[in-house]
């Protein structure tokens, strides 16, 4: 069970209404509460697989999927809400730089984000890959918080339209308390810690301000990270990160564009097209 709890109240690079999901989903799982995979099938008129699918080449062009909430590794969410793993993102692109047959990478992306561990490693891994050979972005549908710092590491974004989403950069936690849950079933948990801070935000407690305290220094040491690495990706200064994209709100369409987040609109065909006739981005020095 600490390991569920490590999970819900660890940083989120996540829109919040998907961190509220998240932290429900686990919530009732933490309380016993079985969930009815057959029930959620039926609902969506599909099984749930545990599966990511590998990249697919068109005409050379390796197309790496990033859809749906991002984990550092496939788990009872990734199942539910159809996730991706950071890990096998990362394993997919280096892949496609090794595969002789593929000469541009392409990051199909529609996903709101996830958790913090896994996605600086990949999106470290995205801007050491534009040395490398040209590698897009494509958001359809939602490209927000850690799929947008994952995007951001390629050499150019696209949006598939005027909706799309994208945005929301910045960093959640939650504390949850269990302590009158507990009380309503007649548990008593003691926390035995040595380290002052080894259980100052324990589940088993309401949140003092210590506590709060130390949770927003966590928060807050990772969005300067967000922030220095989307300042790095797109070739800009941080303070014009933190002025024009970096407030937690969400752009659509073509507001992105003005913003300085992503470089244009482009159908997937038009885009898989430039890149098989040779015509790199222009991008961002990938040094």
């Amino acid at each position: 069970m600490s390991k569920i709890l490590d999970i819900v109240n660890s940083p989120w690079a996540l829109l919040p209404e998907k961190l509220d999901q998240v932290v429900a989903i686990y919530g009732a799982y933490v309380r016993g509460e079985k969930i009815d995979i057959a029930a959620i099938e039926a609902q969506l008129g599909k099984p749930l697989v545990n599966e990511q699918p590998p990249y697919e080449i068109i005409d050379g062009v390796a197309v790496v999927p990033v859809q749906g909430v991002l984990s550092k590794r496939m788990n009872l969410l990734s199942r539910i809400s159809g996730g991706a793993s950071t890990e096998i993102i990362g394993r997919d692109v280096r892949a496609a730089l090794a595969d002789q047959r593929v000469h541009a990478i392409v990051l199909d992306i529609d996903s709101p984000g996830g958790s913090v561990d896994g996605t600086q490693t990949l999106a470290d891994q995205v801007f050491g890959a534009r040395a490398q050979k040209p590698i897009v972005a494509f958001a359809d549908g939602i490209m927000t918080s850690g799929a947008y710092w994952i995007g951001s590491a390629a050499q150019e974004i696209y949006l598939s339209g005027n909706t799309v989403i994208t945005g929301s950069i910045g960093v959640a936690t939650q504390h949850v308390d269990f302590s009158r849950a507990n009380d309503k079933f007649g548990i008593t948990v003691t926390d035995i810690y040595a380290g002052k801070y080894k259980r100052i935000t324990s589940e088993n407690k309401p949140l003092s301000d210590e506590g709060r305290a130390a949770l927003q220094a966590i928060v807050d040491q990772i969005y300067t990270t967000f922030v220095d690495d989307v300042a790095r990706n797109r070739g800009v200064d941080t303070d014009a990160v933190l002025k024009n994209m970096a407030d937690g709100k969400l752009f659509v369409g073509k507001a992105a564009i003005e913003a300085g987040l992503v470089d244009g609109v482009s159908t997937f065909d038009a885009l898989i097209a430039d890149l098989v006739a040779g015509r790199r981005p222009a991008g961002r020095a990938s040094a």
